[in-house]
């Protein structure tokens, strides 16, 4: 089998249902409690998940027996993906915030075996939640992501070629106490986010409306919206610091001067006004902040220092696999006589390496 950098997900009931990344957006109001109380369907019973046994991020193993007992929510990612996966982590993030003091558990695939060690994804999970206690991320093998995924019904699975080579799943999977899958969740959409919140509230036996939330300042937001992992990294995002009367420049090439309707507009709609060279897109929190909270984040972001000078970015194409990657210092390279090539990953550079002739255009 490859090494696996990406997830195209098929979730197979009666016939097949899949889930692409960026598959659909549309604004979804928060809960009140007359909706919540009106959407407490019954949870499906999918079926058994996969056994598995794999080395976590604390040193612990994570198995299907050691996770019995509790609920847990499963995603898939890479650790040195510069996309889909820290958006997925940072709805993983949201989600453990949302359920405090619940009474389940977090899990994290790497779907980079080999790559994604123990000690990557200690570094990951603390540079993203190093309080959560509930959160496990784990080391798997080529065979056992196999195995995994045909246990899970999803393909984990790299294509060669094409502009969409790499393609990562916006999926959450919902498993209960028993070890049975209950959901699969588009992260993407936020109504079906939505619903995973909702599902796991009714699995953890909690069908009365989640307790009105007092509203958040612009520095508490700015954490658990988990923003500086993002916009603190030149290859992921922007700077934010000394944002307010910066002139930047867009994907469309046009120039734009930033103010505080600039700064509201990226939080609601951040596809309107796409920076130039940074191939991360950013989720909308649209539905997600009372406008307090807007006018609150907005303010503080608009308060943050600047930065050092930062150079303009250029993104560049991963040969092997397509993946855009924002060229900085610390991106992956190749120096030949032919120039500089960029990569997404360690594995697309060394199989570039074997045989770069195959991947020159």
């Amino acid at each position: 089998m490859q090494r696996v950098f990406a997830i195209v997900v098929a979730i197979a009931m009666a016939g097949s249902l899949t889930f692409f990344v960026f598959a659909r957006r549309q604004h979804h109001d928060p809960s009140t409690a007359e909706d919540f109380a009106h959407q407490q369907a019954p949870i499906p019973v999918m079926w058994p998940a996969p056994d598995f046994s794999f080395p976590a991020h604390d040193g612990t193993t994570v198995s299907k027996t050691s996770l019995s007992g509790k609920p847990y929510i499963a995603n898939f990612i890479f650790t040195t993906c510069r996309t889909v996966c820290p958006l997925l982590t940072a709805k993983m993030v949201r989600l453990q915030r949302d359920l405090p003091g619940a009474d389940l558990q977090f899990v994290s695939f790497s779907v980079d075996p080999g790559n994604d060690t123990v000690a990557r994804l200690f570094a990951y999970q603390q540079k993203w939640n190093a309080d959560e206690k509930r959160w496990r991320l784990l080391e798997t093998t080529e065979p056992g992501l196999e195995a995994l995924a045909k246990g899970f019904r999803i393909t984990a699975q790299r294509t060669d070629g094409g502009i969409d080579a790499v393609m990562h799943s916006a999926v959450f999977v919902l498993v209960d106490g028993q070890g049975i899958v209950r959901g699969a969740f588009d992260s993407e959409d936020p109504a079906d986010f939505k619903k995973l919140l909702e599902k796991t509230r009714a699995l953890l036996g909690n069908t009365n409306a989640p307790p009105q939330r007092a509203e958040r300042s612009g520095e508490v937001l700015f954490h658990e919206l988990s923003c500086a992992n993002c916009h603190e990294s030149n290859e992921l995002a922007p700077p934010l610091g000394g944002l307010i009367g910066q002139r930047r420049q867009l994907e469309t090439s046009l120039l734009v001067t930033a103010d505080e309707a600039y700064v509201k507009e990226s939080i609601l709609a951040p596809d309107a006004k796409r920076v130039a060279g940074f191939p991360l897109r950013m989720p909308s929190y649209a539905g997600l902040l009372t406008e307090t909270e807007l006018n609150a984040l907005s303010v503080y972001v608009s308060m943050l220092p600047a930065p050092a000078a930062v150079a303009p970015g250029t993104v560049e194409v991963d040969p092997v696999c397509h993946m855009k990657v924002r060229v900085t210092e610390s991106a992956l390279r190749l120096e030949s006589d032919g120039g500089v090539t960029y990569f997404c990953s360690a594995w697309c550079r060394d199989r570039f390496k074997e045989n770069p002739d195959a991947y020159r255009r």
